[in-house]
């Protein structure tokens, strides 16, 4: 039986787990945590203890039984919670973490085995910790759960949950109510199965299939599983032993284990919390002997002499049981309303391989090629009723490709939440108290984008705790906070994504950097000006301005890399920077790297695209339009920059006599320039990577084919922008 689809849910579904788990145990260095954190922390490891051990992960089970016995005793208050434990349980974090990824591909080394058991350890003290000495060096018994208080309104005979076949025949017994996630067959599980194996422990007394979700037959998806179980269990096993059946399968469905000693109060709680919006649970109970009449007679006798109000009539003598049975239908029948309302606006999930995602965006993207040459058909003929059905076409496929580009947009939150971790564990090694403050988490990207965001990001964080923040003393000195800060921010502007990583420390001295610059003969001359053009510097390979080298940064390997990256993605990053007062690094990307929005130009016999979001205007041009020698155009009382194309991309002219048109397009906060021969207007397009021979090109960024065949060119607009101003930085220091 191949399991590589299940194991690798149960490798997503640990990694969500561990996350959780290290931001819950982060949390704890500021505030004590609650008893909803530990019980979030102890639902992590039990979990993944569970499923590793379906699988025969040996090294994962044995290291997270140790840890799961301490966080049980944490959560039950049996020890307390001291700092101490934060740093032992995220070095236990790290370390599962590690098990979890590498016990797949096979046997965990031993000195791995070393340095788990070395975590463990650390945990012996606080194991040690008793007030009664029940639970010695790390030792773990299983301490004894309080049984419920048995009231005259408790269920039928000497245990609450009980069935009578007769007066004197008394069967203790559990209920489990389990309602299968409706996905669950996409996810190669059988609900069947695991109600099955309740066999191996005990014995089924009787069992009652929940039809009343069941949808009637235009909504019904034969995929999708809408049954659910009320299930009357005998067995000696304790309760975690029953539980532990489901291991796999809980996490995404509903499971209520009710165990002998509950009361009716606990049947009308769970009633409550279950799924379905109406069923007759009294009926439901009583059909598999959970309840009795007798029991149901007491209950309401009882509620009566406590005047609850919950029973305002009083029961018939002619018919007790029936009556009985009647009144109990508001509680034990039917959800409360916000129970119902909380369930209704609830969204379901599914989880999809991410290939069959970019399938569908490529596939969409080949449809949105082709219906634009369509309509450019199309467009040259006169027939209305055509047109305007191809307009409905295009409208309704612009639809889709926004939808299908959604499916593959995560937000940048989850990203951000890593360095965390990172800061606290850099802010230790270095001595300096660092906080790390995130804002625009919701803030959406195309997953490939953010997947490939990890190391730059990573690297200017790291920087901004070693070279941007001075030591705690130093701040004093200076008059700052003692505790420095990094920010991390996220933001939509003009269709792009913003990243801003900002940090309060010492500014970078431009001085500093142009003289580096000098020493390793990239530049010459004075300072400039122009503060963009001396941290361009920064991204030269080999160029750092630290004082010293240490285990972080200082041997000028990284930024360099880092611009690359981001150009990769198409997109840009700048530096501004204020001595004694911190630097910024601003990093713009595209939304997606599939399907752009294009404005469509021509030169010559090629045609170009350039980015829509990028592009302010188009203007008549001619060369009384330009001042005096110099590359300038005129706007507004304004001069920017401009270029020729076919001064940048030779190609066969198409011998017509065409005035040229002025293309005003922007990056950031700069305008220049483009100037075309021919404006074709909006064109969607499928952004198709370059080969490797032109993998170095500046310039474009990628290309396209239209939907006559020809190959059209994408303009990279912050390339020619670096560009334009090189050539008229030469022209004006000539």
């Amino acid at each position: 039986m191949d399991l590589t689809e299940v194991i690798d849910a149960y490798l997503v579904e640990s990694d969500e787990f561990l996350r959780d788990m290290e931001a819950i145990l982060l949390r704890t260095e500021v505030s004590s945590p609650t008893d909803e954190d530990l019980n979030a922390i102890f639902r992590a490891v039990h979990t993944i203890k569970g499923t590793a051990g379906m699988f025969g992960f040996e090294s994962t089970v044995k290291f997270t039984h140790v840890v799961e016995n301490l966080l049980d005793r944490l959560r039950s208050h049996e020890i307390p919670f001291q700092q101490e434990l934060t740093e032992i349980l995220l070095k236990a974090k790290d370390h599962l973490s590690y098990l979890v990824n590498e016990e797949t591909k096979g046997k965990i080394p031993e000195s791995k085995i070393t340095h788990g058991n070395s975590i463990l350890e650390l945990m012996k003290p606080f194991q040690s910790i008793d007030a009664d000495n029940s639970v010695k060096n790390g030792s773990h018994k299983e301490i004894e759960k309080p049984t419920q208080k048995k009231t005259d309104g408790g269920l039928a005979g000497s245990n609450a949950l009980t069935s009578k076949t007769n007066t004197n025949d008394v069967i203790p017994g559990y209920l489990i109510s389990f309602r299968p996630n409706r996905n669950v067959f996409a996810q190669g599980l059988d609900p069947i199965s695991f109600i099955g194996y309740l066999k191996k422990i005990g014995k089924i007394h009787s069992l009652k299939t929940i039809t009343e979700t069941i949808p009637i037959s235009d909504e019904y998806d034969p995929e999708s599983c809408y049954l659910g179980f009320e299930i009357h269990f005998v067995t000696d096993s304790d309760l975690d032993t029953v539980r532990k059946v489901f291991n796999f399968i809980e996490n995404d469905s509903f499971l209520h284990i009710l165990p002998p000693g509950s009361n009716i109060e606990d049947l009308v709680d769970l009633s409550q919390q279950l799924p379905e919006e109406e069923i007759l649970l009294g009926n439901t109970w009583k059909e598999i002997n959970i309840l009795t009449d007798a029991s149901l007679i007491n209950y309401f006798e009882e509620l009566k002499g406590r005047k609850t109000g919950i029973v305002t009539s009083s029961v018939p003598s002619a018919d007790p049981v029936t009556a009985a049975l009647e009144s109990p239908l508001e509680i034990l029948e039917f959800k409360n309303p916000t129970q119902l309302t909380k369930d209704q606006n609830k969204s379901a999930t599914i989880k999809v391989d991410s290939k069959r995602i970019d399938n569908l965006i490529n596939r969409v993207g080949e449809l949105v090629v082709s219906c634009a040459n369509m309509n450019q058909l199309i467009g040259y003929t006169e027939d209305s009723n055509l047109q305007e059905s191809s307009l409905l076409a295009m409208r309704l496929l612009n639809e889709v490709r926004e939808i299908s580009l959604k499916l593959r947009m995560v937000p940048i939150g989850d990203t951000f939440q890593k360095y965390t971790r990172t800061v606290r564990d850099l802010g230790k090694d270095l001595g300096k108290e660092i906080k790390l403050i995130t804002e625009g988490n919701e803030t959406e990207l195309d997953r490939n984008i953010v997947d490939k965001l990890g190391d730059p990001l990573t690297h200017l964080v790291r920087n901004a705790c070693d070279h941007g923040l001075e030591t705690s003393e130093e701040r004093e000195k200076k008059g700052k906070p003692k505790q420095g800060t990094i920010k991390l921010n996220a933001f939509h502007e003009a269709g792009s994504v913003v990243l801003e990583i900002t940090d309060d420390g010492n500014g970078i001295q431009k001085e500093k950097v142009w003289q580096k610059g000098i020493d390793k003969g990239l530049v010459s001359g004075p300072l400039p000006d122009s503060e963009e053009e001396v941290f361009k510097l920064l991204f030269h390979p080999g160029l750092s301005t630290a004082s010293k080298v240490t285990n972080v940064s200082g041997r000028g390997v990284g930024l360099d890399v880092v611009l690359q990256n981001i150009e990769s993605l198409r997109g840009t990053i700048t530096v501004k920077s204020t001595p004694n007062q911190g630097s910024r690094f601003i990093i713009r990307l595209p939304l997606t790297l599939a399907i752009i929005d294009g404005f469509l130009v021509e030169v010559g016999k090629n045609q170009f695209i350039i980015p829509m979001d990028m592009v302010l205007e188009c203007l008549h041009f001619t060369d009384e339009n330009k001042t005096d020698s110099n590359q300038f155009f005129p706007l507004r009382g304004n001069l920017i920059p401009f270029l020729r194309l076919k001064d940048y991309y030779p190609t066969e002219s198409s011998g017509e006599n065409l005035r040229e048109n002025i293309v005003i397009v922007r990056n950031g906060e700069k305008k220049a320039g483009i100037v075309v021969e021919r404006l074709l207007g909006e064109y969607q397009t499928v952004i198709k990577p370059m080969g490797s021979v032109f993998r170095h090109v500046k310039g474009v960024s990628g290309s396209s084919i239209l939907g006559d065949g020809n190959v059209a060119l994408i303009i990279d607009i912050p390339s020619l922008f670096e560009r334009t101003i090189a050539v008229e930085n030469e022209r004006l220091y000539k």
